[in-house]
């Protein structure tokens, strides 16, 4: 019995290191948006009913960026409000023109707004849906998510092992056998 709770224990702790350590190295990957990017992909957070039917308050979508060659007139994209004094950061909205500034660079008119190819997340329908996966990781990647999924379990496991070495070395002191 005691072998099947140290597998268990195990297995709960290892899932636990794997979830901490991808939150941690989302949050280390915001941008100025708030949005986590690795490399060319974008994890989006729907935190609003402001993009149903298509996308659902909860939902986690990822996005992967493409070349402005393959944004074309009519394509559904994701992109930043450039503007920082908005509350909204994310937009959604379908290109009516592109006018290509540089071999790099290229203008899109996306809701009578120009907006700067720096700014495009991705297409839309490009997209993969996560239905209330988003839900899960902003309430792990806020600050209180956060501290009670990593900082905390992670502090506790840090008390225990001192709390252990202090014993272990009392036990030593005393010439008392020390448990394994």
């Amino acid at each position: 019995m005691k072998a099947i709770g140290k597998v268990l224990f195990d297995i709960i702790a290892g899932v636990w290191l794997v979830c901490a350590i991808f939150v941690t190295i989302c949050l280390l990957s915001y941008n100025e948006f708030k949005v986590t990017t690795f490399g060319k992909t974008s994890l989006l957070i729907i935190d609003s009913d402001e993009l149903e039917p298509n996308f659902l308050e909860g939902d986690l979508l990822i996005i992967k960026k493409n070349s402005n060659n393959k944004i074309n007139v009519g394509d559904n994209v994701f992109y930043y409000n450039s503007a920082m004094n908005s509350n909204v950061l994310v937009y959604n909205g379908n290109v009516q023109s592109k006018e290509a500034v540089s071999k790099d660079e290229t203008t899109f008119t996306i809701n009578n707004q120009s907006v700067s190819s720096e700014y495009i997340i991705g297409k839309a329908d490009g997209s993969k849906v996560m239905h209330k996966a988003g839900t899960i990781l902003g309430v792990f990647t806020s600050k209180w998510g956060f501290m009670f999924l990593v900082i905390f379990p992670s502090l506790f496991a840090i008390i225990y092992e001192i709390m252990m070495v202090v014993d272990a070395s009392r036990k030593l002191k005393n010439n008392e056998p020390v448990e394994e």
